[in-house]
């Protein structure tokens, strides 16, 4: 089956800047935070907000206390005033495109004009563009409601920002015809405009059509709607649990697209079960498909990955790690990845609910992996020596530990696990990495470091910090949702992605100067091929060639699978 991702599926501008707001206010808010009516509609995202504390007000109360956001439709101005003198401090997340509609119907209104608006009476931004004019406003929901409009001299057109725009365009031509002198102000949003042209596009080139949002989203139901009104089936589900793996299967080219109101973790884990080797056509892709998830899930993928990393900074180093070393470094990420799954299983649910239920069904399995890993790593590392041991021993105390509370309860911090100290994952992650895989064998040795020994530390720092600041970016929408403090949710994914870059262009100049020094020889050059693959899997996805699945994270984790083999050619030749 071949997948196709729209490039415009997920949160638009306003959606993102509407939960970003209300996550900020229930950090620091002091008392209860409301929004005014469902915040999106998406059921998953209101179940996170609800259990940070965030209520929904469906009516202005009489009196009240605490923080009520305008949600991204906007409301009338009348709601507003009435919250505001019910005692609540306000805080406006209306869409800024909203906005502009409302402010743009509001001038009309003062100036004599009828505002005409095209969309649907009973969805909430309407009803908040309707109170802007004072009431005076006339909903038409497609071109047969022309018709029924009064006679006026000044008619105003406006949209709701997420119409269609074939039934807003015939909607205007009805509308021209019979009232020549009418203004016309075409305000649905760019974002949904470019989602129904390319779902239209997707249409022509896709064998069916799958649709993730909300089921009371009226711009999801609209995607679901255009893709079936151009003759192929579509299926609109509000999670991965709903689609039909069976029916699925018989298809060949699948398109695959979102509302503006579901969040990035949803649309991926749809497409996680797309991936599911039991929708391949075919015994041997079935079986490395089947191979490949089996690989990923369990993490003994990315445990192959650190020995190969282990050997590369070996040879790197000029001297091949011993079994030892690469046997540490293997069980060291195995036994720590399925440890941290574990503990953080509250997170793993919401942040991929695939991996959450494949740990959930193979629990004793991967519990035995994991311990069995750990024992085999502190077994193997007595071999190294006493100092070498006693690191691997703290690593792994540490390891255990992110996820754990080491605050005591009375003292009030917001620092009260390492997971919560901003950007401390992509960290932690890579010096781990890079001791367990350069430095530990460096100083299993009797002599001391050398500058070689240190640069090769860092290299192996370097590589995995691109590879966890990855992973945080893809993860950056869900992460900020339940509040786990990553490299991307502290500096943001721009920045993110240009710190990305910029490490890959440091990693490569560093082993090239090294190289030509003969501070590490001309491996330094053979292994440059990594950093470039890097380099072209960030800008892949980036530029959406590449969706987050299982195969994004099998190709990052095999990068490392990559140096270590171009490590053991360079050596034999």
């Amino acid at each position: 089956m071949k997948v196709t991702i729209a490039r415009t599926a997920g949160f638009c501008m306003g959606v993102r800047r509407a939960v970003e707001m209300v996550l900020e206010t229930a950090n620091r808010a002091e008392g209860p935070v409301y929004t005014f009516g469902p915040l999106i509609h998406n059921p998953q995202v209101m179940d996170i907000l609800r259990e940070k504390g965030v209520s929904v007000l469906d009516t202005p109360p009489e009196s009240g206390r605490g923080t009520v956001l305008i949600r991204a439709h906007g409301v009338g101005p009348e709601v507003a005033e009435r919250l505001e003198k019910a005692g609540f401090t306000v805080v406006d997340a209306t869409c800024p495109r909203v906005r502009m509609v409302q402010r743009l119907i509001q001038k009309h209104v003062e100036e004599g004009w009828l505002p005409v608006i095209a969309g649907d009476a009973d969805h909430p931004e309407v009803m908040g563009l309707v109170g802007h004019s004072g009431g005076k406003a006339v909903v038409i929901r497609d071109a047969d409601g022309v018709d029924t409009l009064p006679d006026a001299e000044k008619i105003l057109l406006v949209a709701q920002t997420t119409q269609d725009t074939q039934s807003f365009v015939k909607i205007r031509e009805r509308l021209l015809a019979r009232f020549p002198e009418a203004k016309i102000k075409n305000t649905i949003c760019d974002s949904t405009r470019k989602r129904q042209d390319e779902i239209r596009e997707m249409a022509k080139a896709a064998d069916a059509i799958v649709v993730v949002g909300g089921k009371n989203s009226g711009n999801t139901r609209r995607l679901a709607q255009i893709a079936k009104e151009a003759g192929v089936p579509a299926w609109h589900v509000e999670g991965a649990e709903e689609l039909d793996l069976k029916e699925l299967s018989k298809v060949e080219r699948i398109g695959v697209t979102a509302g503006a109101s579901t969040p990035n973790w949803i649309i991926r884990a749809v497409l996680r079960r797309l991936e599911n080797p039991d929708c391949a056509r075919g015994g041997f892709r079935r079986t490395l498909g089947r191979l490949q998830r089996f690989l990923v899930l369990t993490n003994i993928y990315v445990g192959l990955g650190a020995g190969a990393l282990a050997w590369a900074s070996g040879l790197y180093r000029g001297a091949p790690p011993s079994a030892a070393a690469i046997l540490i470094a293997c069980s060291y990420v195995i036994s720590m990845h399925l440890a941290n799954n574990f503990i953080g299983a509250n997170a793993l649910r919401t942040n991929d609910p695939d991996r959450a239920g494949f740990y959930a069904l193979h629990r004793r399995l991967l519990l035995a992996l994991a311990v069995g890993a750990g024992i085999v790593g502190v077994f193997t590392g007595t071999v190294l020596g006493a100092l070498p041991f006693g690191i691997l021993l703290c690593m792994m105390t540490l390891g255990l530990l992110y996820n754990v509370r080491i605050v005591p309860k009375r003292f009030k911090s917001r620092y009260i696990r390492l997971r919560a100290v901003p950007g401390s994952k992509a960290a932690l992650i890579a010096v781990a990495w890079g001791v367990v895989c350069a430095l530990l064998p460096a100083l299993a040795r009797e002599d001391p470091l050398r500058a070689l020994d240190v640069f090769v530390f860092v290299w192996a720092c370097a590589m995995v910090f691109v590879r966890s600041a990855f992973f945080d970016f893809l993860d950056v929408q869900v992460d900020r949702i339940v509040g786990q403090e990553t490299f991307a949710t502290w500096i943001g994914e721009k920045r993110t992605l240009w710190v990305i870059q910029a490490v890959l262009a440091v990693l490569a100049a560093g082993q090239a100067l090294a190289a030509l020094t003969g501070l590490s020889g001309a491996i330094g050059l053979a292994l440059l091929p990594p950093v470039a693959a890097f380099a072209l899997l960030v800008r892949a996805h980036t530029r959406d060639m590449l969706s987050h699945g299982y195969r994004l994270e099998f190709l990052v984790e095999t990068n490392f699978v990559f140096a270590g083999a171009l490590a053991w050619a360079w050596s034999a030749a």
